[in-house]
């Protein structure tokens, strides 16, 4: 028998590596393998390892103990969702295999420009986090010197896929359409950080039963199994969205986290800015364009830390809503219910729930002004529902994103005109409003004609 020469040994080893991820277990990788290097390089760059520093759930560790993930993890698995699905599909489409570096690299680094708690503080200063995935892959930083280092061309076709222009089309739908790695990613991960089962589907099965239409250029499911699962996965992701992500805590962290930002950047405004701010910082909060370099010193760490400088501001309002976000001294969150069942469609019933809404808001901002707080940075509303990322809602003008289906019996069609559960998802109203106001306010606000209380935070 033939002695194994030890620096042999030691060499195929290190070649590989292991992430231990605790949705998808053992998620390895092989130098050996072009694209599986090009994933290794790509996650070892200071822009990727930032996403450590970033949480994928946002301010949702205030309503569930153990949402800390990362955006770094999240965005592993997807890829490892998207290597997954490659080979299954491979099978079929043999095309695809070439396309596997530019698959994994996309799914890898599709969320690369998130900011400082992920979308919450997206929505607040209305910027996308898109478009710095793009700079930062396009622009001078080693990120895109890896990418440049397997192909010329690779880095630009990431940015083509991220933004929906590549063909085929497929590809792209593959990290981001209605039916995505991403979403079977985050639905199950989320679920699983979140201690709750509302996001668990049959990933295995969806994926064995994804096919590529090459005719229309689009994602298919085929099969009634995958049909089933599918409806499975539509509803576990309605479920999320409804109990975790929309849970009137998660409303009043990010409604108060907002509050304490709107307070900082008016500071500015007025010329008495916070004691305490670093150049990237006050660019960021003051609308000002950042270089890629600059934005990137921006994460949850750096916010935080700004966050605990601010809790002793002379100002009062900034340390006082600055100290709430730290010690998770939320404000209260009721839902405002309209006087009877609406829908979306009808503006006349639409206008008349809004004007209560107006009306109720206006009250509270009086009772929390005679309680001595300044509404402008106490009183707030939220709505829910009707976002690019909630339930499953087929699209007239993009139907390739859609989900469609191939029965056993050879019929073709958008999943909601195969299944009337799904007909009834799509259909729904399912917005609402909520009222956020300070803990130190309830009993007043509880008073308030037309507000129906039902729990509070």
């Amino acid at each position: 028998m033939k002695a194994l020469n030890p620096d042999s040994v030691s060499q195929r080893m290190s070649s590989k590596r292991t992430y231990l991820d605790p949705i998808h277990q053992d998620i390895v990788l092989d130098r050996a393998k072009p694209s599986e290097r090009l994933v290794m390089d790509l996650i070892d760059t200071k822009e990727f390892q930032r996403l450590r520093r970033v949480h994928q759930l946002g301010a949702s560790f205030f309503t569930f103990q153990g949402a800390e993930g990362s955006r770094f993890t999240h965005s592993v698995g997807v890829m490892h969702v998207a290597s997954r699905l490659v080979d299954l599909v491979a099978e079929k489409t043999p095309s695809i295999a070439e396309k596997r570096p530019l698959i994994l690299a996309s799914a890898l680094l599709h969320d690369i420009g998130h900011g400082p708690f992920s979308h919450v503080t997206e929505k607040i200063l209305n910027y996308d986090h898109e478009d710095w995935s793009c700079k930062i892959i396009g622009g001078d930083t080693d990120c895109r010197a890896v990418l440049d280092s397997f192909d010329k061309n690779l880095a630009n076709d990431v940015v083509s896929v991220l933004k929906k222009t590549y063909k085929p089309k497929y590809i792209s739908h593959i990290v981001s359409s209605q039916l995505d790695c991403d979403r079977f990613d985050y639905l199950l991960r989320d679920s699983y950080m979140t201690g709750t089962a509302y996001g668990l589907f049959a990933l295995h099965r969806i994926l064995s039963s994804m096919e590529i239409d090459e005719v229309e250029d689009r994602i298919i499911v085929g099969g009634d199994k995958g049909q089933i699962a599918v409806e499975d996965y539509l509803f576990a992701r309605y479920s999320m969205y409804a109990q975790v992500y929309y849970h009137r805590k998660n409303l009043a962290a990010r409604a108060l986290l907002a509050k304490l930002v709107k307070r900082a950047r008016e500071m500015m405004v007025s010329g008495k800015p916070p004691a305490f701010m670093d150049d990237s910082t006050k660019k960021w909060l003051d609308g000002e364009q950042l270089s890629t370099d600059e934005y990137l010193t921006l994460d949850d760490v750096q916010l935080t830390y700004h966050i605990k400088r601010w809790s002793t501001d002379p100002d009062q309002v900034l340390s006082d809503l600055a100290g709430r976000f730290l010690n998770r001294r939320l404000f209260k969150a009721s839902r405002i219910y309209p006087d009877k069942r609406i829908s979306i469609a009808n503006a006349e019933e639409s206008k008349a729930f809004a004007e209560k809404v107006e009306r109720i808001e206006a009250e509270a901002r009086r009772v929390c002004a005679k309680s001595k707080f300044d509404p402008e940075f106490y009183i707030c509303t939220e709505s829910t529902g009707i976002r690019p990322y909630d339930y499953y809602r087929p699209d007239e003008d993009h139907p390739q994103t859609n989900i469609v289906v191939r029965t056993d019996t050879g019929e073709v069609s958008e999943l909601s005109q195969l299944s009337l559960a799904i007909d009834a998802l799509v259909k729904g109203n399912y917005e609402s409003v909520w009222l956020i106001y300070p803990a130190e306010i309830s009993e007043q606000i509880s008073s308030i004609q037309d507000l129906h209380v039902r729990g509070g935070v």
